[in-house]
Protein backbone atom coordinates (compact mmCIF):
# COMPACT_ATOMS: atom_id res chain seq x y z
CA UNK A 1 0.00 0.00 0.00
CA UNK A 2 2.81 2.27 0.70
CA UNK A 3 4.53 1.85 -2.58
CA UNK A 4 1.11 2.47 -4.29
CA UNK A 5 0.61 5.89 -2.48
CA UNK A 6 4.95 6.50 -3.09
CA UNK A 7 4.66 6.11 -6.89
CA UNK A 8 0.94 8.36 -6.63
CA UNK A 9 2.56 10.99 -5.38
CA UNK A 10 5.66 10.86 -7.85
CA UNK A 11 3.25 11.05 -10.93
CA UNK A 12 1.13 13.82 -9.06
CA UNK A 13 4.33 15.76 -8.40
CA UNK A 14 5.51 15.37 -12.15
CA UNK A 15 2.61 16.37 -13.60
CA UNK A 16 2.71 19.58 -11.93
CA UNK A 17 6.72 20.45 -12.55
CA UNK A 18 6.97 20.00 -16.19
CA UNK A 19 10.98 21.74 -15.26
CA UNK A 20 11.55 18.20 -13.62
CA UNK A 21 9.74 16.48 -16.28
CA UNK A 22 12.11 17.61 -19.12
CA UNK A 23 14.99 17.67 -16.72
CA UNK A 24 14.52 13.65 -16.25
CA UNK A 25 14.37 13.13 -19.99
CA UNK A 26 17.23 15.31 -21.00
CA UNK A 27 19.66 13.33 -17.79
CA UNK A 28 17.87 9.78 -19.29
CA UNK A 29 18.88 10.50 -22.88
CA UNK A 30 22.51 11.47 -21.72
CA UNK A 31 22.37 8.27 -19.63
CA UNK A 32 21.23 5.79 -22.17
CA UNK A 33 23.45 7.66 -24.60
CA UNK A 34 26.84 7.62 -22.93
CA UNK A 35 25.99 5.01 -21.00
CA UNK A 36 25.77 2.47 -23.82
CA UNK A 37 29.20 3.96 -25.57
CA UNK A 38 30.76 3.25 -22.03
CA UNK A 39 29.58 -0.18 -22.38
CA UNK A 40 30.79 -0.63 -26.15
CA UNK A 41 34.30 0.81 -25.20
CA UNK A 42 34.35 -1.61 -22.46
CA UNK A 43 33.10 -4.29 -24.54
CA UNK A 44 35.51 -3.66 -27.64
CA UNK A 45 38.60 -2.67 -25.69
CA UNK A 46 38.85 0.57 -27.33
CA UNK A 47 38.63 4.70 -26.83
CA UNK A 48 36.26 5.22 -29.59
CA UNK A 49 33.98 2.19 -30.71
CA UNK A 50 31.81 3.94 -33.01
CA UNK A 51 33.29 6.73 -35.32
CA UNK A 52 31.89 8.27 -38.56
CA UNK A 53 33.70 8.20 -41.86
CA UNK A 54 34.19 11.91 -42.97
CA UNK A 55 36.93 11.62 -45.85
CA UNK A 56 36.60 9.75 -49.31
CA UNK A 57 40.06 8.18 -48.65
CA UNK A 58 38.43 4.69 -48.07
CA UNK A 59 35.69 4.87 -50.79
CA UNK A 60 34.60 2.11 -51.86
CA UNK A 61 35.15 -0.19 -48.75
CA UNK A 62 33.81 2.90 -46.74
CA UNK A 63 31.75 5.81 -47.74
CA UNK A 64 31.75 9.47 -46.21
CA UNK A 65 29.26 8.97 -43.35
CA UNK A 66 29.32 5.22 -42.86
CA UNK A 67 29.09 4.60 -38.66
CA UNK A 68 32.13 2.24 -38.49
CA UNK A 69 32.38 -0.14 -35.67
CA UNK A 70 36.11 -0.65 -33.89
CA UNK A 71 37.72 -2.96 -32.13
CA UNK A 72 40.82 -2.34 -29.80
CA UNK A 73 43.72 -4.92 -30.34
CA UNK A 74 47.30 -5.70 -29.97
CA UNK A 75 49.20 -4.00 -32.40
CA UNK A 76 51.34 -7.22 -33.25
CA UNK A 77 48.09 -8.71 -34.31
CA UNK A 78 47.64 -6.31 -37.48
CA UNK A 79 49.12 -8.04 -41.06
CA UNK A 80 49.04 -6.32 -43.78
CA UNK A 81 45.78 -5.64 -45.41
CA UNK A 82 44.00 -5.04 -42.14
CA UNK A 83 41.90 -1.78 -41.52
CA UNK A 84 43.36 0.50 -38.75
CA UNK A 85 41.97 3.64 -36.73
CA UNK A 86 44.62 5.52 -35.54
CA UNK A 87 45.65 9.01 -34.49
CA UNK A 88 47.36 10.98 -36.64
CA UNK A 89 51.10 11.47 -36.94
CA UNK A 90 50.66 14.40 -37.10
CA UNK A 91 47.66 15.54 -35.49
CA UNK A 92 46.85 13.52 -32.56
CA UNK A 93 43.06 14.93 -32.67
CA UNK A 94 42.31 13.27 -35.84
CA UNK A 95 41.60 10.16 -36.16
CA UNK A 96 42.03 8.39 -39.57
CA UNK A 97 40.63 5.07 -41.27
CA UNK A 98 43.40 3.95 -43.37
CA UNK A 99 44.50 -0.19 -44.51
CA UNK A 100 47.76 -1.27 -43.52
CA UNK A 101 50.72 -1.54 -46.39
CA UNK A 102 53.42 -2.47 -44.64
CA UNK A 103 54.53 -3.28 -41.38
CA UNK A 104 58.01 -2.11 -39.97
CA UNK A 105 59.90 -3.02 -36.60
CA UNK A 106 62.23 -0.29 -35.01
CA UNK A 107 64.52 -0.68 -32.42
CA UNK A 108 61.47 -2.73 -30.59
CA UNK A 109 58.57 -0.75 -31.90
CA UNK A 110 56.16 -1.61 -34.56
CA UNK A 111 55.11 1.34 -37.18
CA UNK A 112 52.33 1.17 -39.95
CA UNK A 113 52.55 1.96 -43.31
CA UNK A 114 48.86 3.12 -44.64
CA UNK A 115 47.50 3.80 -47.75
CA UNK A 116 43.51 4.90 -47.43
CA UNK A 117 41.88 2.39 -50.78
CA UNK A 118 40.86 5.75 -52.78
CA UNK A 119 44.23 7.67 -52.33
CA UNK A 120 46.82 7.28 -55.37
CA UNK A 121 49.56 6.42 -52.98
CA UNK A 122 50.44 5.30 -49.07
CA UNK A 123 50.73 7.90 -46.38
CA UNK A 124 53.59 10.42 -46.56
CA UNK A 125 54.00 8.65 -42.31
CA UNK A 126 54.61 6.24 -40.49
CA UNK A 127 51.97 5.44 -37.84
CA UNK A 128 53.85 4.53 -34.29
CA UNK A 129 52.12 1.38 -32.89
CA UNK A 130 50.95 4.29 -29.70
CA UNK A 131 48.60 5.59 -32.08
CA UNK A 132 46.34 2.93 -32.32
CA UNK A 133 42.73 3.12 -31.51
CA UNK A 134 42.02 0.08 -33.10
CA UNK A 135 40.51 -2.01 -35.97
CA UNK A 136 37.48 -1.79 -38.45
CA UNK A 137 34.67 -4.55 -37.76
CA UNK A 138 31.81 -3.11 -39.59
CA UNK A 139 29.46 -0.57 -40.64
CA UNK A 140 26.29 0.85 -40.87
CA UNK A 141 26.22 2.72 -44.59
CA UNK A 142 25.61 6.61 -44.33
CA UNK A 143 23.39 6.40 -40.91
CA UNK A 144 26.32 8.97 -39.80
CA UNK A 145 25.57 11.80 -42.33
CA UNK A 146 23.47 13.61 -39.80
CA UNK A 147 25.87 13.59 -37.12
CA UNK A 148 28.14 15.12 -40.08
CA UNK A 149 25.84 17.38 -40.73
CA UNK A 150 25.20 18.38 -37.05
CA UNK A 151 28.33 19.35 -35.92
CA UNK A 152 28.56 22.72 -38.14
CA UNK A 153 26.97 26.08 -37.00
CA UNK A 154 23.46 24.92 -38.39
CA UNK A 155 23.79 22.21 -36.70
CA UNK A 156 23.99 23.60 -33.63
CA UNK A 157 21.31 26.00 -34.48
CA UNK A 158 19.20 22.82 -35.44
CA UNK A 159 19.77 21.35 -32.00
CA UNK A 160 19.06 24.35 -30.20
CA UNK A 161 15.50 24.80 -31.80
CA UNK A 162 14.49 20.93 -31.65
CA UNK A 163 15.37 21.42 -27.50
CA UNK A 164 13.14 24.75 -27.39
CA UNK A 165 10.32 22.63 -29.31
CA UNK A 166 10.79 19.96 -26.58
CA UNK A 167 10.51 22.23 -23.81
CA UNK A 168 7.97 24.35 -25.70
CA UNK A 169 5.79 21.43 -25.72
CA UNK A 170 5.99 19.68 -22.44
CA UNK A 171 5.42 23.56 -21.00
CA UNK A 172 2.11 23.67 -23.14
CA UNK A 173 0.99 20.32 -22.38
CA UNK A 174 1.47 20.90 -18.42
CA UNK A 175 -0.63 24.28 -18.70
CA UNK A 176 -3.32 22.27 -20.52
CA UNK A 177 -3.22 19.12 -17.73
CA UNK A 178 -3.10 22.12 -14.62
CA UNK A 179 -6.30 23.83 -16.55
CA UNK A 180 -8.30 20.52 -16.42
CA UNK A 181 -7.32 19.32 -13.29
CA UNK A 182 -9.36 19.95 -10.25
CA UNK A 183 -8.10 21.82 -7.29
Amino acid sequence: MEQQSTVKRARQFLRRNPTVRIAIVIILLFVITYGSVDLLKIGLSTESPLMVVSSESMVPTLNVGDIILVRGVDPQQITVGTIIIFHSPSNYEMAIVHRVVQIDNEGGEIFFRTKGDHNPGPDGWQVPAKNLIGVYVAKVPYVGLLSLQLRGPVGVTIIIMLVALIIAIEYRESKGQSKSEPS
